[in-house]
C-alpha cells in the first residue's frame, strides 16, 4: 500500500519569474500529519540555485513554511529538484539541520520530484520527455559569486579589451614593416616578447589591484 503524503506542496512545481537579480520562485509546504515532519531539498544544478530553507521541520499538523529559490542563471526544462520528507520524533525534529538529517534511516525517507518552469505550468509531455540524467545532489552548499569574483571577472574583461587594442595597433603597423629587414633571431625575440606580455598582463593586474 502506498504511503500517505506527509506534506502538501503548493504549487506543485517551482514557477520562476524574472526579477532584477535573475529569477525567483516560491512555494509553500504544509504538514499533513499530527506528528513532526522534516524535509530536505536536492537538485541536479547545485551551483545554480539558492534555496531557503534547504532543511526544515514542521512540528504540527497544518504548520506551513514558504520555500524561496533564487537563480542568477536562466531556467531550463532540465532543471529540477528532489524533495525528501520524513516523519520525525520530537527529539529528531528539534534543531534539524543537514548533519542531523544524515543520521536518519534512509528507508524512512519519501521522495518527490519538483520541476521548474518560467511563468507557466509544465506540460505532461515536458514532464516525461525532458528529464535530465544529471544526478540530484544536495543544495546545502550553494554557489554565490563573491565581490572578489565579480571584480576578477570585470578585470579579465579589461585585460581582453587591452589585448585587443594592442593587437589592433600592431596590425596597423604591419604594412609599414618589411620582414626582410629583420633577422630570424629578431623575429623570434619579437614573438616571445608578445607572448610574455600576454601572459604577464593578468598577473600584473592581480598584483597591483
Amino acid at each position: 500500500m502506498a504511503s500517505l503524503p506527509l506534506i502538501r506542496i503548493s504549487p506543485s512545481e517551482f514557477q520562476f519569474t524574472e526579477c532584477r537579480t535573475g529569477y525567483t520562485s516560491r512555494l509553500r509546504l504544509t504538514s499533513l500529519q499530527g506528528q513532526a515532519v522534516g524535509f530536505k531539498f536536492k537538485t541536479n544544478a547545485p551551483h545554480k540555485f539558492l534555496v531557503k530553507p534547504v532543511v526544515c521541520s514542521l512540528t504540527k499538523k497544518g504548520m506551513s513554511v514558504d520555500v524561496v529559490v533564487r537563480s542568477s542563471s536562466p531556467i531550463t526544462d532540465v532543471d529540477r529538484f528532489l524533495i525528501q520528507t520524513v516523519a520525525l520524533a520530537a527529539d529528531e525534529a528539534e534543531d534539524l539541520d543537514s548533519a542531523k538529517w544524515r543520521t536518519l534511516d534512509p528507508s524512512r525517507i519519501m521522495e518527490d520530484l519538483i520541476y521548474c518552469t518560467i511563468g507557466r505550468r509544465r506540460s505532461s509531455s515536458q514532464s516525461s520527455g525532458s528529464q535530465s540524467d544529471s544526478p540530484l545532489v544536495s543544495v546545502s552548499n550553494i554557489y554565490s559569486p563573491s565581490p572578489y569574483q565579480e571584480q576578477q571577472y570585470f578585470a579579465e574583461k579589461g585585460d581582453r579589451r587591452l589585448a585587443n587594442s594592442l593587437a589592433k595597433r600592431v596590425y596597423a603597423m604591419m604594412p609599414a614593416l618589411d620582414i626582410a629587414d629583420f633577422s630570424w633571431y629578431e623575429l623570434v625575440l619579437f614573438a616571445a616578447t608578445c607572448f610574455a606580455i600576454g601572459f604577464l598582463l593578468p598577473l600584473i593586474r592581480h598584483v597591483l589591484f
